[in-house]
């Protein structure tokens, strides 16, 4: 039974406590929200960039080899790749592999018949790499702002934390004068188990 409205607002020193106690729940709220969606957006780009990268690598880098496959020559061979060895390299060495062999494709294009790889497919090729590059050092900055974010967070739940106790101490006097209020505070103040990382503080009789 949660603790009524009229029964706190009518106690000032109450009163002032719950309007902290509010103030720092709302910061609660909006800290986490921007950790999640940095978080969250920052792996969405991360993901979508190095995707597409590994994509175009594949297309473009098999189609060329083919092409030189009937010419005999040893740049198909070199050109000859799948998603799946890409995938299991880092993100520098994926981006460094990709760049090599859009390096090689460059370099013979006045070779290739533009009917396996264009011009224009060969520069977006290019694109895709530069555009993860980009992104992945944006991760780095991202991942910077999420741990400040982080730090204010632990720093607000130890305002919260101290604005619990203060309300506590407030509240012993009505263990005498009203057991009723006293005891729906009781059942307010309740904090659920949250796991073995949670420390769970209840008011002290």
């Amino acid at each position: 039974m949660p603790l009524n409205n009229q029964d706190t607002q009518s106690i000032t020193p109450l009163k002032a406590r719950i309007s902290e106690l509010n103030a720092i729940i709302a910061n609660l709220e909006i800290l986490a929200d921007v950790q999640a969606t940095d978080t969250t957006a920052n792996t969405i780009l991360k993901t979508d960039a190095r995707s597409l990268m590994i994509s175009l690598t594949v297309a473009y880098a098999n189609t060329a080899a083919d092409y030189f496959d009937y010419k005999d020559s040893p740049l198909a061979k070199q050109l000859t790749t799948n998603k799946s060895k890409i995938k299991n390299m880092t993100g520098v060495d994926a981006k460094i592999y990709c760049n090599k062999l859009y390096s090689i494709v460059y370099e013979n294009i006045s070779q290739l018949n533009p009917d396996y790889v264009t011009t224009a497919e060969v520069q977006e090729w290019l694109t895709s790499i530069n555009n993860f590059d980009a992104k992945a050092y944006d991760s780095g900055i991202s991942i910077d702002t999420t741990q400040n974010v982080t730090q204010n967070l632990q720093a607000e739940f130890k305002k919260l934390n101290l604005c619990l106790k203060n309300m506590d101490r407030l509240m012993k006097k009505y263990d005498i004068l009203d057991k009723s209020f006293h005891n729906n505070y009781k059942i307010s103040r309740k904090i659920p188990d949250l796991g073995t990382r949670h420390n769970i503080e209840t008011p002290k009789e």
